[in-house]
């Protein structure tokens, strides 16, 4: 069975260029991909104190995961997003990093979420996603 992703930019919602409000998908396999925080596989913090080092490490993660099941960032159909003592002048930061992994491919519907901590020690940014392939 074949997947269909449809993104939609309803016109009564305030759509933003790196995520998309309204996602469709039919057929596959869905992928889900435990939130992911800039560390090594010997638990080494990547970027600390840097939000945009975090982001694009974890990024390149996940779409390094993705790969492993056939699947790519456009296979992405949801995202969320937890940022330690997320403010919003964080936004540009978020944005270019969603960014650089959608491409123009189409961005996920996605949530943002300021939180106190994460369970490992500096990081930033924990990251999950699900994506839909064919199955």
């Amino acid at each position: 069975m074949s997947v269909t992703i449809e993104r939609h930019r309803p016109e009564f919602l305030h759509n933003k260029p790196h995520f998309t409000n309204l996602v469709t998908s039919t057929g596959g396999t869905t992928v889900h991909l435990s939130g992911l925080v800039a560390s090594t596989r010997d638990g080494k913090l990547v970027g600390a104190g840097d939000l945009a080092a975090q982001m694009a490490y974890i990024y390149g993660t996940i779409k390094d995961s993705l790969a492993l099941v056939g699947a790519a960032p456009a296979d992405v159909v949801r995202q969320r997003v937890f940022i330690v003592g997320l403010h919003p002048g964080h936004r540009p930061v978020i944005m270019k990093a969603m960014t650089d992994f959608y491409g123009d491919d189409g961005s996920a519907s996605s949530t943002c979420v300021g939180v106190e901590a994460l369970l490992v020690e500096g990081a930033l940014v924990e990251i999950d996603v699900t994506a839909v392939v064919d199955g």
